[in-house]
């Protein structure tokens, strides 16, 4: 199939079957695959918490990015498959491509090539969006805001020196995030293909597990395979699977669910979709850091700040869970809350623990929340919520 994107009917002027990711979309995920292992090294080598805050403020951007080229794909529809629809899409992962490049040197003599890649793409996302009838009509979208609000404080940022850069960056990052939030009602009337963004969020879950994989199965396969070893790479396998269960079993359904029925899509899109993601993503990332650290010293107790980020990245996992289900149904679930508060007791206890102690600890908490969510859902029984003052009354 070919033609512009431009050149196709708006979406709510025909019926459209469901919509699914393309494979140029699925080429464009490979770049961000980069682009995680990128951050994760960045994590890897933070020797404070300002490093891991700059670390994270790079991924924001690309989060975002792909965030918008997401949305972008799922406007376009079936057009993203013509051969426009893919030289655009190649466009859009050459940028990422050169953000990816640039994040080990991007406070640094790279700077102008994150900068000037991050302005590229948020241009021909922008310019191509807005042909679109996604948000309406308006004048003022999240994809402007990106443009032209945050567009400048990084190419600006770009040719300063790395601490006023680092200053507009994150101010540029703020905005990137928040623009959605910023533009409040305004968005309300905004309307998505439901069966597309489910499936490109969990594509991006899985991309982020990946990076988990090789952290894991990195050290072993170059080191001696003895029992500790083996017994390590056990507890890092069964905390991974642990985290695909705790999106994939219950919360990527409820995720499609709320996108379908909600009046407002654009509140799911954001709260859940652009932000519980981002949480998820994050995290993932911390914990691969953790889990390789695991793999590499499992018997050692922790002195370096890579060495204390997987029981925090379990928490902030299950408290974008939590966040999620606050957004689609009113209230969080007590077992994910509670396995918030545990993970965070686990990380306060973990400079004391030999490593490997810490990821069984973690890995139990995980067991738990999803074995007693299991048993709740499979019984009929109703789910215990956390009412929370205001909001409105949670739904199952």
């Amino acid at each position: 199939m070919t033609g512009d994107v431009a050149d196709r009917a708006p979406a709510e002027e025909r019926e459209r079957a469901e919509q699914r990711v393309t494979w140029a979309e699925l080429f464009f995920d490979l770049v961000w695959v980069f682009a995680i292992t990128q951050i994760a090294v960045a994590v890897a080598h933070a020797h404070s918490v300002l490093d891991l805050a700059t670390a994270i403020m790079l991924f924001l951007p690309l989060w975002m990015g792909w965030v918008g080229a997401a949305l972008l794909g799922n406007a376009t529809g079936e057009s993203l498959d013509g051969v426009h629809g893919r030289l655009l899409v190649f466009a859009l992962a050459a940028c990422g491509l050169g953000m990816s490049v640039a994040v080990p040197e991007a406070l640094g003599d790279r700077g102008v090539l994150f900068g000037v890649c991050y302005v590229l793409m948020r241009l021909i996302l922008w310019q191509r969006m807005r042909r679109w009838p996604t948000f309406g009509g308006l004048r003022i979208e999240p994809f402007s805001v990106s443009l032209l609000a945050a567009g400048p404080l990084f190419l600006v940022g770009s040719f300063l020196d790395s601490g006023p850069r680092q200053l507009l960056w994150a101010l540029g990052a703020v905005i990137e995030v928040l623009g959605t939030a910023l533009l409040g009602k305004r968005l309300d009337r905004a309307r998505f293909e439901t069966s597309h963004l489910p499936e490109r969020f969990g594509l991006f879950v899985i991309m982020a597990l990946g990076e988990t994989v090789i952290a894991a199965g990195g050290h072993v396969s170059e080191g001696h395979l003895g029992t500790v070893a083996l017994v390590t790479l056990g507890v890092a396998f069964v905390l991974i699977v642990l985290l695909w269960w705790a999106y994939f079993h219950y919360s990527a359904p409820a995720a499609r669910h709320s996108l379908d029925q909600d009046p407002v899509q654009a509140r799911i899109v954001r709260d859940v979709f652009s932000y519980a993601h981002l949480a998820y993503a994050v995290a993932i990332i911390l914990m691969a850091v953790g889990l390789e650290e695991l793999l590499a010293h499992p018997m050692e107790h922790p002195h370096e700040l890579p060495q204390l980020v997987l029981a925090p990245g379990a928490a902030l996992y299950l408290a974008g869970f939590c966040y999620a289900r606050w957004r689609m149904f009113g209230a969080p679930a007590v077992p994910r809350s509670t396995g918030v508060l545990a993970c965070l007791g686990v990380a306060v206890a973990a400079p004391a623990l030999p490593l490997l102690v810490t990821a069984v600890l973690v890995a139990l908490v995980l067991a738990a929340v999803n074995g007693v969510e299991a048993f709740i859902v499979e019984t009929g029984r109703p789910l215990p919520l956390l009412r929370v003052p205001g909001a409105r009354s949670a739904r199952r």
